[in-house]
């Protein structure tokens, strides 16, 4: 059933964007390796230890003989980890020390990790799998529109006041300004869709919010055609592109 695939849209996996600010990890390269690199969107396969400061051991896939996986950018793991990561190729590994900010923070975790603990682990990039939704510009865009794709712009009202739309996109808020999801998307998704094997276009103001969307539907809610516009709108304007005064839909988040 419909509503079947869309009861997961909302769990705790989006947080707020700035949960990601670069602070003060250290990344020491222990290894490089000469395998497939680690992007946003993919799924990365690793071995792993964790120490605390003083030298404990907390925590170790190399001890269990079980290497652990998870898709960069969908931050089912601690800021640090996503961080740290990305941009490893295949056969490397690395040293990562990271602050309690970009960790488990001043609550610290399961009785293991004390409150505002600086962590070390040491990371080896087993594999890559590739990402599950698709990238695209502007020309593919606009085939693509030409075509009848189901097109989304995620963004708010005021950014849609501020910038005008693309003809022919329909206008669903997915973020407000402080990174809550709208609790309507859902059904307002599945007005637009037919099930996770459509085809379907998310287009934000630079790229970021729309790839979050699609690395969640693609990664975990199991739809199998997600494409992301990869700049964004802002880039689709710089270019020349055609815009179009937003006509808010009826009932609008945030309207």
């Amino acid at each position: 059933m419909m509503i079947k695939w869309l009861t997961t849209l909302f769990v705790a996996v989006f947080v707020s964007t700035s949960a990601l600010a670069q602070t003060e990890l250290q990344i020491r390269d222990i290894e490089k390796g000469t395998g497939e690199e680690a992007n946003v969107g993919e799924t990365v396969v690793v071995h792993y230890t964790g120490w605390l400061m003083d030298g404990t051991k907390f925590d170790s896939s190399v001890d269990r003989g079980t290497p652990f996986s998870f898709t960069l950018g969908e931050r089912r793991v601690i800021p640090g980890w996503e961080q740290g990561v990305e941009g490893m190729q295949v056969g490397g590994k690395r040293e990562l020390i990271i602050p309690p900010n970009l960790a488990y923070g001043a609550q610290g975790a399961g009785g293991v990790i004390p409150p505002n603990a600086t962590l070390k682990f040491e990371i080896e990039l087993l594999g890559v799998k590739g990402k599950k939704y698709s990238d695209i510009g502007n020309d593919r865009l606009k085939e693509m529109l030409a075509a009848g794709s189901t097109v989304i712009d995620i963004r708010r009202p005021d950014e849609w006041k501020e910038t005008g739309v693309i003809p022919g996109t329909h206008l669903v808020t997915f973020f407000d300004a402080k990174g809550n999801v709208n609790p309507e998307f859902g059904s307002a998704l599945q007005k637009l869709v037919s099930g996770p094997d459509q085809e379907i276009v998310f287009i934000c103001r630079t790229g970021r919010r729309s790839q979050v969307l699609s690395e969640y539907l693609s990664g975990q809610a199991g739809f199998t055609n997600v494409v992301n516009v990869e700049k964004g709108i802002m880039d689709w304007i710089g270019s020349g592109e055609t815009v179009a005064a937003a006509t808010l839909p009826e009932n609008c988040w945030l309207c």
